[in-house]
């Protein structure tokens, strides 16, 4: 099995449509302050599968938000003690979790 390429891209710097084909340039940012994105790879893509790929896109960014939420919640209620005896655990950070799946 060969190694496929990963790209990284803190967002979009150009999208270029051409010829049926999507080419969309993403960007990674320097650390520098105020520095633009340095383009970081781009993403080809079939104008006809935009639609499929931005459904996808979007249905893993509103499974993402809904777990930072359900996280949120139970850091905010492991915070809140049930009794006077009970104490929020010091190793947790809140809004932290992990999205495997």
């Amino acid at each position: 099995m060969s190694a496929i390429p990963t790209l990284f891209g803190d967002g979009i710097i150009d999208v270029h449509v051409a010829n049926g084909v999507a080419r969309i340039t993403l960007g990674a940012a320097t650390g520098q302050k105020d520095a633009k994105p340095v383009p970081s790879g781009m993403l080809v893509v079939p104008v006809m599968q935009l639609p499929a790929l931005a459904r996808v896109l979007g249905e893993v960014t509103r499974q993402v938000e809904a777990r930072a939420r359900e996280a949120m919640q139970q850091a905010q209620a492991a915070a809140r003690p049930a009794d006077a005896e009970a104490a929020p655990a010091a190793d947790q950070v809140s809004g932290a979790f992990r999205f495997n799946g």
